[in-house]
């Protein structure tokens, strides 16, 4: 049976985080997002990305983040318009090495070209422009 639905995208992912004004300067300098809405009493901020929210949520004093591999999260794809050498360059200057890439991939919007930097709290982000710099051809299945 099928579900009464009709699925339409993600429409926020929340990541904990353990020092919220490092973290929120980050998603704001490097990826040049903003901060759309505060709520204080939860420790809650959410940072615009497209149609999307990233939403951030402090961690209580004392309370520490898993190791990377443990938290279930392998990484965070944003996708962006950009010139990827000048994103490359920006992402750098902001003190944000990229770690892999650029390197050809495909993902909901098809191939395309995609940086990985860590966010403050080692959270990989990949930054994927759609277009792909040395297109990926595959061969079709033989019959």
């Amino acid at each position: 049976m099928a579900i009464p639905a009709t699925f339409l995208g993600i429409d926020h992912v929340v990541l904990r985080v353990t020092d919220m004004e490092r973290t929120v300067g980050f998603y704001q300098d490097v990826l040049g997002l903003r901060v759309e809405r505060i709520f204080e009493r939860i420790g809650l901020y959410q940072i615009r990305c497209g149609n999307n929210l990233i939403d951030l949520v402090a961690m209580a004093p004392g309370e520490t983040l898993p190791p990377a591999a443990a938290r279930g999260i392998e990484h965070l794809c944003l996708s962006v318009e950009a010139d990827l050498d000048e994103l490359v360059a920006h992402v750098e200057r902001k003190g944000s090495p990229v770690f892999r890439g650029p390197m050809e991939v495909y993902g909901a919007r098809g191939f395309g070209t995609s940086i990985y930097i860590h966010d403050p709290d080692g959270y990989e982000i990949e930054l994927k422009v759609q277009y792909a710099r040395n297109p990926v051809h595959f061969s079709p299945p033989a019959r």
